[in-house]
């Protein structure tokens, strides 16, 4: 379980989707390295992400990102997989400040939909980290949560247009089989 986060920024965008027609449980596994990397297209700072299964047939998540100045690393593994609410925890992210301070930080990804209206949702996504006492000082004078709501702030609206896509996608597919079988 993932311990309280020190630091969060959090962004929300309405898409033109009805909240029943949303699986984020079936999304995220199948987010491509491609959208991954176009979902930061002013920063560029996400560089890679890779989806696999572990031994124990779970999830893992490895994301290569940078944020005001840290490159990091994060293994996420789920908390909840539920069509309506992902939340994701990397409890030992890998991260160095400008190449040459190494750190260990906890970090999560939390993604929700909710029905905005009959037609609408709200996706919200959240982004949070552990810092210890001295990251966290050190984080008031580098930025630390700035940088992080533009990365936020910039992503979000891309994670949202991507699961809209795979869901109407899925929708269509749905459909067309069932067309086919009558």
């Amino acid at each position: 379980m993932a311990m309280p986060d020190s630091l969060t920024a959090s962004c929300s965008v309405v898409v033109d989707l009805p909240v029943e027609q949303f699986d984020l449980a079936g999304w995220i596994p199948s987010l491509s390295n491609d959208e991954y990397l176009a979902s930061t297209p002013a920063s560029r700072a996400h560089k890679q992400m890779l989806v696999y299964q572990d031994t124990d047939g779970g999830y893992v998540f490895r994301n290569d990102e940078t944020v005001a100045g840290f490159m990091m690393t994060q293994l996420y593994r789920p908390e909840i997989m539920e069509p309506r609410h992902v939340f994701l925890v990397s409890p030992r992210t890998k991260a160095r400040y400008l190449r040459f301070v190494p750190l260990h930080i906890q970090v999560t990804w939390d993604m929700r939909v909710e029905s905005f209206d009959a037609n609408r949702s709200t996706f919200t996504c959240t982004v949070g980290a552990r810092l210890n006492p001295l990251l966290r000082l050190a984080s008031y004078l580098i930025r630390l949560t700035y940088w992080t709501e533009a990365h936020t702030q910039e992503e979000t609206p891309h994670f949202a247009d991507s699961a809209a896509r795979w869901a109407k996608r899925r929708s269509s597919e749905r459909q067309d089989s069932g067309f086919r079988s009558s």
